[in-house]
């Protein structure tokens, strides 16, 4: 990938495109409110006009809130701070500020994200993409819209990662909604940054009924409004069809579904949440089979393990299994370590799901996948985790999963199969497979 091509095409495109992220249309005190989720904000403080004095006092008042504190601040202060969004495609912009680092120097920060209260960080943020604006967009004279193009929509959307699987949503909504939902027309919701197009939506409605009424399809991946409610989040979703009550106190007493953690909370703060496979399964044997077949839902593929489907994503796996295991094995472990593939000329940046060390140093890579059920799923993990561990130098490497846990030895860039054991049989096999770990390393 050339990183220069890229690097004039994201510059392009925010100047040509700078317009769909104007300035907030409306008066200063709603886009506050919008931003602390439709809430009223507490008045502010009157601001001297240096800014120098200004900073101190809107960090105090916010307590450090980065995406408050810098609204305010470039209001006051136009030329001096922006607008900055702390929101939940971080990741992703400082995967691609960093990947262009080599080409804009100052993009070479320190740091992975800004943070909500990261306010430190957000003035580092601040001055490097100041300077940057002002190199490649000398005659705007306000550069905000171009910049939360570049940020959000250039680089947060080139560098998220798309998932390998179907992913199912419930949203919940209140009772002043139900006209759009009853028009049976395309609604525009509040989403998630992993959403895509083809997902689908079970529509729950918190009153009175208490029940999953609706099933609706999202039309298009998420659109990010960096001055909107929530987390920001945008999906058209299209209707597919009604379906019979499922209600709230049906679900608390079903096996499946009363053991998921949405039902679990009540449902309560849910605005847009991930449905594991098994739930989704679940929710279809509850449905007619006509309806079914009328509209094409099938069931997920899933293992007879009770651990297979039983995660909504690959996070929740790894913060619920992962995680606990390398603790439990006195491992250090970096989530997300970056890596460069050379291609040709060019690196290609890659984040190895997790990096296992010890006292000695690395030991092995993981990669992880929300589910592995045949070896149609199988050997592309392989053949992923493989290639990490060769670029690393290390002499194993492990495909996790919901199904199980498998370790492979690597000698000579060929892998065997050393172990594998299914993920309910992690705590009895748990010493077993660290000190196999240990060995291949001997």
């Amino acid at each position: 990938m050339n990183k220069q091509m890229m690097l004039d095409w994201l510059i392009q495109a925010a100047d040509q495109e700078s317009d769909r992220w104007p300035r907030y249309k409306r008066g200063y005190s709603e886009a506050l409110s919008e931003l602390q989720g439709r809430r009223d904000p507490a008045p502010l403080p009157r601001l001297p006009r240096n800014s120098s004095e200004a900073v101190p006092l809107v960090r105090e008042h916010f307590r450090d809130d980065v995406t408050r504190a810098s609204l305010v601040l470039h209001r006051h202060f136009p030329k001096e701070y922006l607008f900055y969004r702390v929101s939940k495609l971080e990741e992703e912009v400082f995967e691609g500020l960093h990947f262009l680092a080599e080409t804009v120097p100052e993009f070479a920060f320190g740091f992975d994200r800004v943070g909500r209260t990261g306010f430190g960080r957000y003035l580092e943020l601040n001055r490097a993409l100041l300077g940057f604006a002002r190199a490649h967009w000398s005659r705007a004279r306000d550069p905000q819209g171009r910049l939360l193009y570049f940020l959000y929509e250039g680089l947060g959307r080139l560098f998220l990662e798309k998932s390998e699987y179907n992913r199912y949503w419930i949203m919940a909504t209140k009772s002043e909604y139900w006209p759009d939902l009853n028009g049976g027309k395309k609604i525009d919701w509040s989403g998630r940054k992993d959403m895509r197009a083809g997902d689908l939506v079970f529509m729950y409605r918190t009153s009175p009924r208490k029940a999953i009424t609706n099933i609706y399809r999202v039309l298009e991946g998420p659109r990010f409004d960096p001055w909107g409610a929530w987390e920001g989040f945008w999906a058209d979703l299209a209707p597919v069809c009604d379906v019979p009550d499922i209600t709230f106190a049906q679900m608390r007493a079903d096996p499946v579904l009363g053991e998921w953690w949405v039902v679990r909370k009540q449902l309560t703060g849910t605005v847009c949440d991930p449905v594991p496979h098994s739930v989704y399964n679940r929710f279809l044997e509850l449905l007619p089979e006509s309806l079914r077949q009328q509209h094409g839902l099938v069931p997920e593929e899933l293992a007879p393990s009770c651990s297979s489907g039983h995660y909504d994503s690959e996070r929740h796996f790894e913060t619920e299994v992962i995680e606990p295991l390398l603790e439990r094995w006195v491992f250090q472990y970096q989530r997300q370590y970056p890596c460069r593939f050379c291609v040709g000329s060019q690196y290609v940046p890659a984040r190895v799901d997790y990096l296992v060390s010890d006292e000695h140093g690395p030991l092995t890579v993981f990669e992880d996948k929300l589910r592995i059920v045949t070896d149609r799923h199988l050997q592309p993990a392989v053949d992923q985790a493989k290639s990490y561990a060769l670029m690393l130098g290390l002499p194993s490497f492990v495909v996790a999963s919901p199904e199980a846990i498998r370790v492979y030895s690597l000698e000579r860039q060929q892998e065997r199969l050393a172990m594998e054991v299914a993920t309910e049989e992690l705590a009895r096999e748990s010493e077993a497979l660290r000190a196999l770990l240990l060995r291949l390393r001997a």
